[in-house]
């Protein structure tokens, strides 16, 4: 058993087809077979049900991924580990963020980090606050930018500034009631700013009419410009919009604060490490 055969193996467990390891993996797919075939071999156990439909894992195999993950984390953490010597930040950093903190936050910082460190391979993941939290926890990203309060016991939590929202609008609204009558406009569930006004909502007896979801910015700020409804956004975001009416939300819902998250156990590459310098400086205040 190898690296390579453990990466395979999770692999067509994680993508539940043979086919579609073999495409992530740029192999053929009778190569991804022999593989998942000699491992069988080797530890004398079927790893997977076969099926139409595709495949997926045995008891065995459930036991076998437990451990591949593990060992393949740590082989990534070992040459992070080895590169780290040299002070130089070099490889891959994941990194996460909502929509609007990557759209309006995060292109300054991204540049000068990027001109600064060119050996790193960054990679900039955008999901709502639920799923990069998830992420984090999985270890699938180093960090991540996430609104509201995250209060795991497994993170770290780093306070950035605080987002002050609105309702973005065609028209005026005579007030929260107005909402009865309208479409809101949001991304989907898991969004902190959409929780919020949801929150807001419930205490005021608030029920639009519709709950239409979209997956960017443009999006929702196109369709609430054609008089499809009404959206919840960063102050900041659509401030320069003046064919748009803003309302702020009361207080306490009008401001939400944004956090930088890690791991508290996960290994600190030279890549996150500078990372979180330069955040630090450019960013970060004391929470009040």
């Amino acid at each position: 058993m190898d690296i390579k055969d453990l990466l395979v193996f999770t692999t067509v467990a994680e993508e539940k087809n043979i086919s579609k390891a073999a495409k992530s993996l740029s192999y053929v797919q009778s190569n991804v077979t022999m593989r998942i075939q000699q491992l069988e071999a080797e530890l004398g156990t079927k790893l997977f049900q076969r099926s139409g439909k595709g495949v997926t894992l045995t008891s065995s195999g459930e036991l076998l991924h437990r451990y591949a993950e593990q060992i393949l984390r740590l082989t990534n953490e070992a040459t992070a580990a080895v590169q780290i010597s040299s002070h130089t930040p070099i490889g891959p950093l994941k990194i996460g963020a909502t929509e609007s903190t990557a759209a309006l936050r995060l292109p300054p910082l991204l540049s000068t980090y990027c001109t600064a460190h060119p050996d790193v391979d960054f990679i900039l993941e955008t999901h709502t606050t639920d799923v990069l939290i998830q992420l984090v926890l999985e270890r699938k990203l180093e960090g991540a930018f996430v609104a509201g309060s995250c209060d795991h016991p497994d993170l770290n939590s780093l306070f950035t500034q605080d987002e002050e929202l609105v309702l973005v609008s065609r028209h005026p609204l005579p007030s929260l009631y107005s909402l009865n009558n309208m479409n809101l406009l949001a991304f989907s569930s898991g969004c902190a700013y959409r929780h919020t006004l949801e929150m807001l909502m419930t205490k005021e007896a608030v029920f639009p009419k519709r709950i239409l979801e979209f997956g960017t910015i443009e999006a929702i700020i196109g369709c609430v410009k054609a008089g499809m409804g009404v959206a919840v956004m960063m102050k900041s975001i659509v401030s320069n919009y003046n064919s748009l009416t803003l309302t702020p939300l009361p207080q306490p819902y009008r401001k939400v604060p944004t956090f930088f998250i890690t791991r508290k156990d996960a290994f600190v590459s030279a890549a996150l490490r500078e990372f979180s310098f330069l955040l630090t400086e450019q960013f970060c205040t004391t929470k009040p």
